[in-house]
This record gives C-alpha cells, sequence and structure tokens, in this order.
C-alpha cells in the first residue's frame, strides 16, 4: 500500500507523463501577448483576444459571472487530458504525479490570493470551506458571532444551525440598502463588537445587489481582540485585485467556478498563519494529520478529482497571465458602464451603488411597476441575455454580471435590450 510520502516520492518517475499531458490544448494565448500587455480596460481589440479563449455561444450574451463562470479553453483542455490520464491509468505508480501537482495548483492559488501555500487547503467550493470554519472553531453558549443580513446562506445559514445547537448567539447586522457608505459599514460592525464576540463573519461583496465591505477596516478592528474574522470571497477572487495578506482576515472562502472562470467543484480556504491550530478538521479521513503543512491539513476530504484540482490550477494560472489589476479593470470598466447605460433608462432603479470604492461588477436593477420574472424571462426569449432574476422582496430586481470575457458591443446589446422591454 502506497502512503502520501510514498506516492509524492514516486512523483518524480513520472515528470515525462505529466510534460505530455500539460502541452495538450489549443487556441490559447502566447504566454508574453497576455503577461506583457498594456492595453487598457477599453481596448476592445485586445479585449477581444481574451473572449477568443472561451467557448462561448456566440448567439448568447452570458451576464452571470456571480453564479458560473465559463471556464477558458486552456483550462478545459487541461483537464479533460488529466482525465483521459487518470481514468486511462488509475494505479497508484500513475496517480502518484498528483501530490505534486495539486501543491503547484495551491502555489498558483496562493500566489493570485496575495498568501502563503501553507496557508491554503482545497476544498470543493465556498460553502464546504465557510462550514470549515464554522464547525472548526471551538465556540461555547454565550460567545457571540456578527453577521451581515446579506450574508450568503451558506454563510448565515451555517452560523444558524450551529448557533440552535451550541447557544452561540448571532448578531445580524442589516445591509443598508441606500445612503451607503464606507464609514457608515465600518460603524455598523464596531457598534455590535462587545466583550463576547469571537466571530465577525461577513461578505466580501454580496451577491445580492453587489456591495463591498471595507474588509481591511473591518479586519482592523478585530485585531488584538482576540476576533476571529472570516470573509465570503466568492464574488471578489477572481475579479478584485487584492491580497489577503493586507486584508488581515483569519480566514476567507471562495470557489473556483464563479469569477476565477476554473472548474466545478472546486473551491480553496485560506486559514491564517499563527492561527490554524485554533480550528478543528471538519473532516478527519485517510491522509489527515495535524503535522501537514499549515492549512493544507483541512483539505484533506478523501478520494478527490485529482484532474480538477489540476484544472483549478491552470485558472489561477490564466489569471496570472491576464494580471489580476488588468481583470478589476476591465471588471469594473464593463460594469460601470452597464450600470451608466442602466441608469438612464426611465423608471429604472440601479440597486448597486455606483460608487467603484464600494462595489464590483455584480450590478442589480429594478423597474417599478413591471413583473420582474417577466422582464428576465423576455430577456432570454427574445434576446438570448442571460442573467439573474429575484422576484419579489427588497432585492427584487435582475443581477448582470460582466467580466474578462465579454465585449462591451454585448453590454450595448444588453441595455439596448432592455430598455425596448421596459419601454
Amino acid at each position: 500500500m502506497y502512503t502520501r510520502r510514498s506516492l509524492f516520492l514516486r512523483a518524480s518517475q513520472v515528470g515525462a507523463v505529466v510534460g505530455a499531458v500539460a502541452t495538450q490544448g489549443s487556441g490559447n494565448l502566447a504566454a508574453g501577448q497576455v503577461a506583457s500587455a498594456s492595453s487598457g480596460p477599453a481596448d476592445e481589440a485586445y479585449w477581444a483576444t481574451v473572449r477568443a479563449q472561451f467557448p462561448l455561444d456566440p448567439n448568447l450574451v452570458y451576464l452571470n459571472a456571480a453564479n458560473v463562470c465559463p471556464a477558458s479553453q486552456r483550462v478545459i483542455d487541461r483537464h479533460l487530458a488529466y482525465l483521459k490520464d487518470f481514468y486511462s491509468n488509475p494505479s497508484f505508480e500513475n496517480r502518484a504525479k498528483y501530490v505534486e501537482l495539486e501543491a503547484k495548483a495551491r502555489q498558483d492559488l496562493a500566489t493570485v490570493l496575495g498568501a502563503k501555500p501553507s496557508e491554503l487547503a482545497l476544498t470543493r467550493n465556498t460553502s464546504e470551506a465557510t462550514n470549515t470554519i464554522v464547525r472548526g472553531l471551538n465556540l461555547r453558549a454565550g460567545d457571540e458571532v456578527i453577521l451581515c443580513s446579506h450574508n450568503h446562506p451558506s454563510n448565515n445559514g451555517s452560523w444558524k444551525v450551529l448557533a440552535k445547537r451550541t447557544g452561540v448567539v448571532l448578531r445580524e447586522i442589516p445591509t443598508p440598502l441606500d445612503n451607503i457608505s464606507q464609514q457608515r459599514l465600518i460603524r455598523s460592525i464596531a457598534a455590535a463588537m462587545n466583550d463576547k464576540t469571537r466571530v465577525i463573519a461577513i461578505t466580501h461583496l454580496t451577491n445580492t445587489n453587489g456591495l463591498r465591505y471595507p474588509a481591511q477596516e473591518i479586519a482592523a478592528l478585530a485585531k488584538g481582540r482576540n476576533i476571529w474574522v472570516h470573509l465570503d470571497g466568492a464574488q471578489s477572487f477572481g475579479m478584485l485585485d487584492f491580497r489577503l495578506s493586507a486584508i488581515g482576515c483569519d480566514s476567507y472562502a471562495a470557489s473556483l467556478h464563479k469569477w476565477p472562470m476554473g472548474p466545478l467543484e472546486a473551491g480553496v480556504l485560506f486559514v491564517k498563519e499563527g492561527r490554524q491550530d485554533e480550528l478543528w478538521p471538519a473532516i478527519v479521513t485517510a491522509g489527515y494529520s495535524e503535522l501537514l503543512e499549515g492549512a493544507t491539513r483541512f483539505g484533506e476530504l478523501g478520494q478527490r478529482d485529482n484532474p480538477r484540482l489540476v484544472a483549478a490550477g491552470e485558472a489561477a494560472r490564466f489569471l496570472r497571465q491576464l494580471g489580476m489589476a488588468h481583470v478589476q479593470a476591465r471588471s469594473l470598466y464593463l460594469a460601470g458602464s452597464l450600470k451608466e447605460k442602466l441608469s438612464k433608462i426611465p423608471n429604472v432603479e440601479v440597486t448597486t451603488p455606483m460608487d467603484p470604492e464600494l462595489s464590483g461588477a455584480v450590478v442589480k436593477f429594478r423597474v417599478k411597476g413591471q413583473n420582474t420574472k417577466a422582464l428576465g424571462m423576455a430577456l432570454w426569449e427574445k434576446h438570448r441575455i442571460s442573467g439573474a432574476v429575484t422576484e419579489s422582496g427588497p432585492l427584487e430586481g435582475i443581477r448582470w454580471c460582466p467580466h474578462v470575457y465579454n465585449t462591451m458591443a454585448e453590454i450595448e446589446q444588453a441595455a439596448d435590450a432592455f430598455a425596448k422591454i421596459v419601454a
């Protein structure tokens, strides 16, 4: 029987196979073409070369990055190549190389996130990563957790289950819908803190109306008070240019299938160096050991889809090649143009903050007096424009989320189509 250690040692024996599979793929940008690009966010000719890397249906206007993004062809090719390799030879000897490949994927992801590889665990999605924090912290009855009302259900819902089971007290802060400022958001968190506060669990950028929380400033509030700060980064990783080491949070959860444009069922959990021993593992299986490097032990989940993790690393390398500063600039440019065009349509209310410091590339809007579900259906049936719809309630509206594979022509097409539908 092979141990994790012996598999790692045998990885060097299969380098030739790794190299052969890694070179497979087609239609990819030359490395220097993107890495050296100085084109700005409005250079449509340059961004058309990026768009060409995605096998998107040319008759589709896809504006739902907050849910699932298409993967680039290079990510798809790498995933498929390793799937073929894996299933053609599932022997221990052939699979030995995945120890090294997964370590490389973790290194590439850490570089994009501004963290150390030893601070990352590879999970299956944001929900699993967040639940590892919820289930792993040693909280007792009476300890308090601060939440925001627009947190994703995988964040708020998991804490509510914990509170019901253990007696942990939750303080849920309303997320403002108007008169928003960074200082107001910071003050709302500060006002909820007291000597019993043990955790602040917030969303970096909400999927509800695209509000961006000042994460670094909120983390600073907790510094020195032994308060754990957890960020749901599902809507920020792969779109915003940041470094977790600068933000200062204790943990961060994200998925690869959204803005990072990677495979489904691949995610990351960041746990800050120096705080990892405060967290119990949510899953213990073969391969788990407290001696594993840092946060890596929180990603020991049993047999994994190893080729998927290789594809996750390829997605991280594609982001690095594009450059996260370029990715953020382009995404915010498209979102800003979209908000401006929508706000000029009579009776349309853009509920996402117009200020880019308070938002990202999630754009939410609505039309008073019209059926939102019907509008969303008309956009799809008549124009093949795909977004997301919240049918009712205070967050009612249509959500469009552009990313680097979208063009300005699509932004104009979508805005024009919506103007005709609501006229």
